[in-house]
C-alpha cells in the first residue's frame, strides 16, 4: 500500500512539472515575458561584483559535466564493487545521460539566443531551456534520493540533506542569470524540464526495486 501511494505521488508531480515545463516553453516568446526576462537580468546584473563573479563561476564550474561525470563514477564504483548493488547505479547513470541527450534536443528545438549583454563569461549554444539547471535538479536531486532511501543514518536527516540539495540546485539557477548567459525563463523551464526527467527515474528505481527486492516500501 505505501509502495502504490508513493509511486501515485510521483506521477502526480510528475504530471505537474511536465505541465510547467509546457507552460514556460510556450510563454518565453511573449513579449511580456521578454520584458519581464530582460528586466530581471539588468536588475541582477546591478550586483555585479568580481568576489561574486569568482564565487557563481565557482558554483557553475561544479555543476558541470566532468564534476557530474565523476561524481557518478565514485558513486558507481561504491554501490557496484563495494556494496554489489546494480539498481543505483543503472538508475543514475540513465538519469545522467538521459538528461544531457534531453536537453541538447529541447535547445536544439526551441533554438532560442542566449542573452548578449552583461555577460560575466562566454558560452556559445542555444538558451532554452537551462543545461545547468536541468541536469543539475535531475542528477543532484535523484543523487540524494538514492543516498537517503539507502542509507539508514543519512534517512534521519533527510530533511536537512535534501534542503541543502535544493539551495544547491537553486543557487546553480541563480548563477546561470548572473553570469549573463541564460534568462531566467531558461531556468525556470530547466528545473521543470529536469524535475520531470527525476520524478520518472524516481518511478523507475522504485518499480526496480519492487520487481526485484519486492521487500521495500517508500515514506
Amino acid at each position: 500500500m505505501i509502495f502504490k501511494n508513493s509511486v501515485i505521488r510521483t506521477v502526480v508531480l510528475t504530471a505537474l512539472c511536465l505541465g510547467l515545463f509546457i507552460l514556460f516553453a510556450s510563454i518565453y516568446e511573449q513579449s511580456r515575458i521578454e520584458v519581464l526576462d530582460v528586466w530581471a537580468m539588468k536588475n541582477v546584473s546591478v550586483i555585479h561584483q568580481p568576489a561574486l563573479n569568482e564565487s557563481f563561476t565557482f558554483l557553475t564550474n561544479i555543476a558541470s559535466r566532468p564534476y557530474q561525470y565523476a561524481i557518478f563514477i565514485f558513486f558507481a564504483v561504491i554501490w557496484l564493487i563495494g556494496e554489489r548493488k546494480w539498481i543505483e547505479p543503472f538508475v543514475l547513470g540513465v538519469c545522467l545521460i538521459g538528461i544531457r541527450f534531453e536537453n541538447h534536443w529541447f535547445k536544439e528545438w526551441f533554438e532560442r539566443d542566449r542573452p548578449m549583454y552583461d555577460r560575466v563569461i562566454e558560452i556559445t549554444g542555444y538558451s532554452f531551456p537551462s543545461g545547468h539547471a536541468m541536469i543539475s535538479i535531475a542528477f543532484f536531486g535523484l543523487l540524494s534520493y538514492l543516498l537517503v532511501q539507502n542509507y539508514s543514518f543519512l534517512y534521519r536527516y533527510r530533511k536537512f540533506i535534501y534542503g541543502v540539495t535544493v539551495l544547491f540546485i537553486g543557487s546553480v539557477g541563480f548563477s546561470r542569470v548572473y553570469l549573463g548567459v541564460h534568462y531566467p525563463t531558461d531556468v525556470l523551464g530547466g528545473f521543470a524540464a529536469g524535475g520531470t526527467w527525476l520524478l520518472i527515474c524516481v518511478l523507475l528505481y522504485q518499480g526496480l526495486n519492487y520487481f526485484f527486492k519486492r521487500n521495500v516500501s517508500y515514506k
